[in-house]
């Protein structure tokens, strides 16, 4: 067997590929699938070269902050000060590890993130010898050479392969060709040499089936494949930067460059005291090493990805990290109905028969349940016109029913939820699906197109006869009809019946119900090519099927959170505009006084009456993927930043054209996947809601961290000077080695673990944020100096207090002290802009307490072991100190927590 990429698979027939490969029709077997995945790898193209654990930890050691430290451990060899060089290095070891894990976890999370959205593919495995095989999903880095994939319109084309049997079969090629016409087509064998895109007999990896289904073998994978031959000529790229590292990054350097301006007016103003110099030189060193931030990166890379986790584990997951910021933004929500806003199990529940109406009993995709006409029993056995217009809908039908004998007899639909109700109740009258495409086996099909808003397939019957059968919108396919079923008898539709019809229709969809006709007409075998170029005409008419799919209830409550929240939802569909109207009205969307505007009416109306209409829009319905283009950039043009839900193939350019692109996982064609910034993996409405939260959720959690960080160092900072030109000592208030303690205990320990902060409750009371708004806000810069202040006040109380007693060991420890618990406490006060921790809950966030127990306790031990007091330059402290040292530090976290209430109480009054 081979799968080299290089032979001429367009010049074999199908039966000699498969015979070159190994294979059959009926596909591989799971066993040996894994073998040949062993032996060719999985199939997806080499990336470039990731870090290695090791020089994850070398970029860490290339920190700026590293080197600096560094030079502090050189000078205090040189100068005979071992203690503080054996310190400064153990810091530069504990700040290199923290660095590595936080980094590492956090590349871990995103790769575990971008597996889960990967790409899947519809195999033939384990088929029988007999009977009819059964296709699986399997992600597509699992394809492996000789597999026989199936793929429809919207699915992206897993591997190369040779094409065994199609349909109408188109594909877009021009990201590998340039062409820009999808390419049509063939299962017949090609002579001679070709180029690529003449190769009309194979499908490539990367290119996206635009219409019709396929039947193909896989021949080449991976970096064999022809996008792989491109893959290794493109050289490794730079990966870009979200804008919210890039605006971070900004805000370090800023804070770098005072760090530095404060340090180094503290050496001119140390050296002007007098003090001696190697020991001022390594005091400014590790006080721009503490006040610089040089974790804030870091910790918005693991914020984010600690929020990502979150996200989907409320089943959104995450395609591009800079989504997670735009998230926190989103104003309006253009969402899809079914499946979305609905339950996606769509229920037949009236047949209308040419005047008569049958009520289907039943729920859900479980085959229980009958018809009654006027309440009496009707069996399709019975009534040729029930059993003509069930068998259409059966077979005019690319869904098929599934039960699951392992979980219950679970149910289960494998296609559109719309076709899969019509499978269901033709299967409560009897007739199977898998039976009737035995008895009628499909020899040709027009695909549906948004355009016609039709499908149809043709059949063979036992008899030799070639039916075409159609479904589709209730007003093309009454168009197209000239004669009616009634009563198992043929009659004229004349003007009047289909108006009368179509008022039947009308009122179906009053009742939410989603209305498809169904029609049919008996063609001679050699008018089928005819057929589908001129289109359908002069066809039989057999009936509409109307079917709900309910609301989920927790789309109700999130369309509340979302109002609550100031973000606009508007529901955009295909359905009627009666139905999605009614839908709309019960989920909450649409109010009395809102508008409710058709495709129709939008292609009437231009880009300024678009724009004036939107805002009290709520309901757009018939509308096709580019009208749905058309409205996103109107809510963008009045000030939106919107999220749009798409899941078929059309709707990519309206889900690239929104801030967030939302792909549906479940229903999504791979193309909506692969454009969208977030995938949905259960298609609910609700997670939308979720992931938006979630948003806000990081954005406040990356403030809370860099107000902690800011305020810390702003203290720091302002202890340090002031004690410089204000008291009359000739000692430096801290040695070098206890400001990297301090900064190692409280940066190191607490950062991580405040960005990991649950959600306020109040998170979706508040507007969305302006995606422009700066991480730091007047607000926190005020908040900053309040604290600095504080943290600065009481450390140099406790200090000079016990300096006046004459002991300037004992006065460093107390002050050294006091500033770590001024830090711990000041973590309490981030938790929260407004409120207390009390309201939020003292132990909410459980990671954070543990953090704060083990700085507390490090912190303790280094007063209270002989190692750390010698290496920190510290002596023992009585319980009374201890007690001093928490009565003046908490005043931080009681003075925040009178500021907040003082602010809540404002808040309120206004």
């Amino acid at each position: 067997m081979t799968s080299e990429s290089e032979n001429k698979w367009h010049a074999l027939s199908a039966d000699q590929v498969l015979q070159k490969l190994d294979s059959s029709t009926k596909g591989l077997s799971s066993d040996e699938a894994v073998r040949r995945y062993k032996a060719f790898g999985p199939n997806e193209l080499e990336e470039g070269k990731k870090l290695s654990k090791l020089a994850l930890a070398i970029e860490q050691v290339k920190n700026p902050l590293i080197a600096v430290l560094g030079l502090a451990a050189a000078i205090s060899f040189l100068a005979d000060k071992m203690i503080d060089a054996a310190v400064i290095i153990a810091v530069i070891c504990i700040n290199t590890a923290l660095g590595f894990f936080k980094e590492y976890k956090a590349e871990e999370a995103i790769l575990a993130l971008r597996s889960q959205a990967s790409a899947e593919a519809r195999v033939l495995r384990d088929c029988p010898e007999a009977g009819i095989c059964q296709e699986m999903r399997i992600k597509s880095q699992e394809v492996v050479p000789g597999d026989i994939i199936l793929l429809e319109a919207g699915a992206k084309v897993p591997a190369d392969s040779r094409i065994i049997e199609q349909a109408n079969l188109e594909v877009d090629e021009s990201m590998l060709t340039g062409e820009s016409v999808p390419a049509r087509k063939t299962a017949d064998t090609l002579e001679g040499d070709m180029v690529i895109a003449e190769r009309d007999n194979i499908i490539f990896a990367g290119t996206v089936v635009t219409s019709g289904r396929c039947k193909a073998t896989v021949f080449a994978t991976g970096m064999k494949s022809e996008m792989g031959k491109i893959a290794r000529q493109i050289t490794k790229t730079q990966k870009a930067k979200t804008p919210l590292k890039r605006r971070t990054l900004d805000l370090s350097k800023k804070l770098m460059i005072l760090a530095l301006f404060a340090s180094s007016v503290t050496l001119v103003v140390g050296f002007w005291r007098g003090f001696e110099l190697i020991e001022l030189f390594l005091f400014t060193l590790a006080m721009a090493v503490s006040a610089i931030p040089e974790g804030l990166p870091a910790a918005i890379t693991v914020t984010l990805a600690v929020g990502v986790s979150r996200m989907a584990g409320r089943n959104a997951i995450i395609r591009r990290l800079d989504a997670v910021e735009t998230l926190g933004s989103v104003t309006a929500v253009c969402t899809d109905k079914t499946g979305t806003l609905t339950t996606n199990q769509m229920t037949v529940q009236k047949i209308f028969l040419a005047g008569r109406m049958v009520d289907v009993s039943g729920i859900g995709f479980q085959p229980e349940g009958g018809f009654e006409l006027d309440k009496v029993p009707l069996k399709a056995s019975e009534d040729e016109s029930l059993a003509m217009f069930l068998r259409i809908a059966a077979l005019c039908n690319d869904a098929s029913l599934k039960t699951h004998k392992e979980e219950n007899d679970r149910w289960e639909i494998l296609g559109d939820p719309t076709e899969g109700a019509l499978v269901v109740a033709s299967a409560k009258a009897g007739l199977q699906k898998s039976e009737l495409d035995e008895s009628y086996p499909r020899i040709d099909e027009i695909p549906f197109d948004p355009k016609n808003r039709y499908m149809s397939t043709i059949h063979r019957t036992a008899s030799g006869e070639v039916l075409a059968l159609l479904k589709g919108a209730p007003e093309t396919i009454l168009d197209m009809c000239s004669r009616v079923l009634d009563n198992g008898k043929l009659a004229d539709l004349t003007r009047e019946k289909k108006d009368d019809y179509l008022a039947a229709g009308s009122r179906m969809a009053g009742e939410a119900l989603r209305v498809l006709a169904m029609a049919y007409v008996a063609i001679a075998p050699e008018e089928i090519e005819n057929f589908k170029k001129n289109g359908p005409g002069n066809l039989i008419f057999s009936g509409f099927s109307g079917m709900i799919d309910p609301p989920r209830p927790e789309a109700i409550r999130s369309v509340k959170l979302c109002k609550r929240a100031g973000i606009k939802v508007t529901m955009a569909t295909g359905d009627h505009k009666v139905t999605a109207q009614a839908i709309a009205r019960e989920i909450g969307i649409y109010e009395e006084g809102s508008k409710v505007l058709t495709g129709l009416d939008l292609d009437s109306l231009s880009d300024e009456e678009l724009d004036d209409l939107i805002q009290d829009t709520s309901v757009f319905a018939r509308v096709s993927p580019k009208h749905k283009h058309r409205i996103v950039q109107s809510l963008q043009r009045i000030g939106h930043i919107v999220a749009m839900t798409g899941d078929g193939v059309n709707d990519a350019p309206a889900l690239k054209a929104a801030e967030i692109g939302i792909a549906m996982g479940i229903t999504g064609t791979d193309v909506t996947k692969e454009t969208a910034d977030m995938i949905l993996t259960d298609d609910n409405f609700q997670s939308i809601v979720n992931a938006v939260e979630e948003g806000r959720v990081i954005f406040e959690n990356i403030r809370k961290v860099v107000k902690y960080l800011i305020s810390t160092n702003a203290g720091e900072i302002l202890t340090i000077l002031v004690a410089l030109v204000f008291l009359a000592i000739n000692v430096l208030i801290f040695t070098p080695v206890q400001i990297l303690w301090v900064n190692l205990v409280t940066d190191g320990l607490l950062v991580i673990n405040l960005a990991m902060e649950p959600k306020e409750e109040d998170v979706m009371d508040q507007p969305p944020r302006n995606p422009k708004a700066n991480i730091i806000n007047m607000d926190i810069l005020k908040n900053v100096l309040f604290v600095a202040v504080f943290m600065a006040a009481g450390t140099l109380f406790v200090f000079t207090r016990e300096l006046n007693g004459g002991d300037i060991y004992r006065a460093q420890t107390l002050g050294f002290t006091t500033l770590a618990m001024f830090q711990i406490f000041n973590a309490l006060n981030c938790r929260s802009r407004d409120k207390s921790v009390f309201q939020i809950g003292l132990f909410s966030n459980k990671y954070l307490i543990a953090a704060i127990a083990v700085s507390i306790t490090l912190q303790m031990l280094a007063t209270t072991l002989p190692f750390f007091q010698m290496a920190l330059g510290t002596v023992a402290l009585s319980l009374n100190d201890w007690a001093t040292i928490f009565a003046v530090s908490s005043t931080v976290f009681l003075a925040d927590e009178l500021r907040k209430l003082v602010k809540r109480k404002r808040m309120q009054s206004d």
